[in-house]
């Protein structure tokens, strides 16, 4: 399952026009680069949940599922349900056995074989991919032992009395279909399910990863996951990464612009003299040279400090 249903409230005022899952990252949707992660690891079959604009989800993604050989199914909830009671509401979709949960609206690609079999291996209701990252004391620690057992999240009870690794969460979680009674009708996955699961004792398995990790919560994240991809920071699967100065859409118009760092989509226009340094111009939208350290919709143009 695909989570495309979130308002995206830090990325605004871009998300005024797309879903947080939709902006475009090196020109394409930025959920597709978890769908080419899943259909890289043999998920088929994809379920996404909308709600923010919600009727944009489907025509943007269908293509993208189809070239990669993935059925779609777009759930449309009216009053947004969290991830909990998203994933309940799809519960019908899924199959009815172990499934991947993956937040539509981060940039990663970890080993989702890796951690499938240490799911089924240690027969846990749910298994999440962590990562050991400074930001987890802001965003909220999940504590994992040698054992890769879950023993303690967001700091509540004692300490454990066991050596622990402090990780952040990725937003990318294997759920085996017994956790259907314990996801609230709506809610977070985290503080309900998960709250739940560790109280009763059950297992929850934490795999940590090395791989690359961006949220996009801000602009100046969303700006810096387009520039690490397009110079060749960081890998994704279904990108041509390397260190390039631009990479240009079809149809873009930019004569007598030089290009230090940008990203330009499809149908994009560029006016006046000089260079674009460190700049994302989404499709169809009107830029003007010179400019740095900027983001350029059709409706609005952000500045980034750099």
């Amino acid at each position: 399952m695909v989570l495309c249903a979130g308002l995206g409230t830090r990325l605004r005022p871009l998300t005024d026009e797309r879903p947080k899952p939709l902006v475009p990252v090196v020109n394409r949707p930025l959920a597709t680069f978890a769908m080419e992660v899943l259909a890289l690891h043999g998920v088929r079959h994809l379920v996404a949940n909308a709600h923010h604009l919600a009727a944009q989800v489907e025509p943007a993604l269908a293509p993208h599922a189809a070239r990669l050989g993935q059925s779609l199914t777009v759930l449309t909830e009216t009053t947004i349900l969290g991830t909990g009671g998203g994933i309940r509401n799809a519960l019908p979709h899924l199959g009815g056995g172990d499934f991947v949960v993956f937040n539509g609206d981060v940039l990663s690609a970890p080993d989702l074989t890796v951690a499938m079999a240490h799911h089924r291996a240690t027969d846990a209701w749910m298994t999440m991919v962590l990562r050991e990252d400074p930001r987890a004391e802001k965003a909220g620690v999940i504590e994992v032992n040698r054992a890769g057992r879950v023993v303690r999240i967001l700091n509540e009870g004692p300490p454990c009395d066991e050596p622990t690794r402090r990780c952040l969460f990725t937003g990318v979680y294997i759920l085996s279909s017994r956790v259907a009674d314990d996801l609230p009708v709506d809610g977070c996955v985290v503080r309900h399910t998960l709250r739940r699961l560790l109280a009763r004792g059950e297992r929850v398995s934490g795999v940590v990863e090395a791989a690359p990790w961006f949220d996009l919560g801000t602009p100046a994240a969303y700006l810096d996951a387009n520039l690490a991809l397009l110079e060749g920071r960081i890998t994704m699967p279904g990108f041509d990464a390397r260190d390039r100065a631009a990479l240009v859409g079809e149809g873009c118009s930019h004569a007598g612009v030089a290009l230090r760092g940008a990203v330009l989509g499809d149908a994009a226009t560029v006016r006046g003299h000089g260079a674009l340094e460190r700049v994302v111009v989404w499709d169809g939208a009107v830029a003007e040279a010179p400019a740095r350290d900027v983001i350029v919709s059709r409706a609005h143009r952000v500045s980034v400090s750099s």
